[in-house]
């Protein structure tokens, strides 16, 4: 009876908060989105107010400045880039031989593949077109949500748990100081990552002697460090294109280029993990590959995770 009570008193006073609080963090996701972000970007803000000594509105201002003109930048490049390749994809396009593929048996089932998919993104075109109004306001809240947010980190960065019980802030805190420092490892890896692909694509695209190779491997690298995309969206395309021109050699080139790019990529990411981790590489290449069976591509993001739980799994294994 007494266990029966204090278990009602636990799911009272412990869970159903604990309850609540996710459930309003899930229906105001950018609030909660501006609240992690402001838990993330403290560092930056705290440098600037701790060593330039500027007032805490401007080092916040400065911090959302950074990060707004950053991804404003990226996306500038991106499009300018894409209408770049507009031209130069077109006059590619006019030279395939579409009358003779058309003969082909399975020109018609890409036809309609590409139909399905074309018809699907414009409708979801169409549908985000339709909430522009919520994102832009949903972006006003989490601007406002992220000022707040960093100003308040500034003098207490774990300000947003006193919502929590007692009880569970002491264990909210260690698992995001642990959040924290499995994001900047993986930050640091797909940064390393991202310059490896880089190089090696810029010295591919150099040697086969594409216009603008620096501009082209760039985008290629941007592509690839996208959770779910992959130098294969750009290069097994790339590389189909120059069979249907009967140029093979540049076709078999490519291909060559892709695996190479994804063998190298693939080790040396297991590589920096395993150093990061302090993980075998073979570990980390069959977690990797349990983290994708099990949850599916998605299983890709939780991987640094998994990586940390196998860590300290294998401490208690050894402690035992």
């Amino acid at each position: 009876m007494i266990a029966l009570q204090i278990n009602k008193k636990e799911i009272i006073s412990l869970w159903i908060p604990i309850g609540i609080i996710i459930l309003i963090l899930f229906i105001a996701y950018p609030l909660a989105l501006a609240i992690l972000c402001g838990y993330f970007l403290h560092p930056i803000t705290n440098f600037f107010y701790n060593k330039f000594k500027i007032p805490i509105i401007l080092s916040v201002l400065l911090t959302e400045f950074l990060i707004l003109s950053g991804i404003l930048l990226l996306l500038f490049f991106l499009v300018q880039s894409l209408i770049d390749l507009i031209p130069l994809i077109h006059s590619h396009v006019v030279k395939i031989p579409v009358i003779e593929l058309k003969r082909l048996p399975i020109f018609s089932m890409f036809e309609e593949e590409f139909q399905t998919i074309l018809n699907n993104i414009m409708n979801n075109l169409l549908i985000y077109i339709t909430h522009l109004p919520s994102y832009f306001f949903e972006l006003f809240l989490f601007s406002m949500g992220l000022f707040l947010s960093l100003h308040e980190s500034l003098k207490n960065r774990l300000w947003f748990l006193v919502y929590l019980p007692k009880k569970t802030r002491g264990f909210s805190e260690r698992a995001l100081k642990k959040s924290s420092g499995v994001m900047n490892k993986f930050i640091s890896v797909e940064v390393k990552l991202f310059l490896l692909t880089f190089i090696l694509l810029t010295i591919g695209f150099a040697i086969l002697g594409l216009h603008q190779p620096l501009k082209y491997a760039f985008l290629v690298s941007l592509v690839d460090s996208i959770p779910f995309l992959g130098t294969g969206l750009i290069l097994i395309p790339l590389s189909i294109y120059f069979f249907l021109l009967n140029q093979h050699t540049v076709g078999i080139i490519i291909l060559l280029l892709y695996v190479f790019v994804q063998l190298t990529r693939h080790i040396v990411e297991s590589m920096l993990w395993s150093s990061s981790m302090q993980i075998k590489a073979v570990h980390v290449f069959f977690l990797s590959a349990a983290a994708i069976l099990i949850f599916g591509v998605i299983g890709i993001l939780f991987s640094p995770f998994i990586y940390l739980i196998a860590n300290k799994w294998i401490g208690i294994t050894k402690s035992s």
